[in-house]
Order: structure tokens, then sequence, then C-alpha cells
């Protein structure tokens, strides 16, 4: 049983990473994308792309928090023994 759970928590960290990891990259990589479209267009490179990539930081920051709060959420939920589970 202990090892089932071990199991478990490890392959969750391993899934958590994968998520975290790509929202991160996801974000700053769009904020550099966008802010290069918008230096371009406005000619103030690289103005935009700083602004932006600065901006994404806390927001990929943010995401990862929420992730990891839901995901810790789901596994307490599902493993807390005497909790009802919505039928």
């Amino acid at each position: 049983m202990e090892r089932d759970r071990r199991g478990i928590l490890k392959n969750l960290l391993i899934v958590l990473v994968g998520q975290v990891g790509c929202i991160t990259l996801v974000v700053i990589l769009l904020s550099v994308r966008i802010g290069l479209w918008l230096d371009a267009y406005f000619q103030t490179r690289p103005l935009y792309t700083l602004v932006l990539v600065f901006a994404g930081i806390p927001l990929s920051v943010l995401l990862m928090l929420v992730v990891a709060r839901r995901t810790l959420s789901r596994l307490t939920d599902e493993h807390e023994p005497g909790k009802n589970k919505p039928s």
C-alpha cells in the first residue's frame, strides 16, 4: 500500500513539473513573440518585448501556483480517507 502511494506521488510530481514547465515556456514565448511583433509594428525595439517579458514572469508564477494548488487539492481529495466522493 505504501509503495503504491509513493509511486502515485512520484508520478504526480513528474506530471506537475511538466505542466509547470510547459506553462512557463508558453507564457514567456508568447510574451517574446507578441513583444517583437509590437516592437516591429511601432518601431520601438525593444520596449514592448521587455515590458511583456517582465509582465510574463509574474503571470507564469501565478499560473504555476494555480496549477500546483489544483493538483494538490485533487490529490488530497482522492486519497483522504473518510471523505465521501460526490456521485
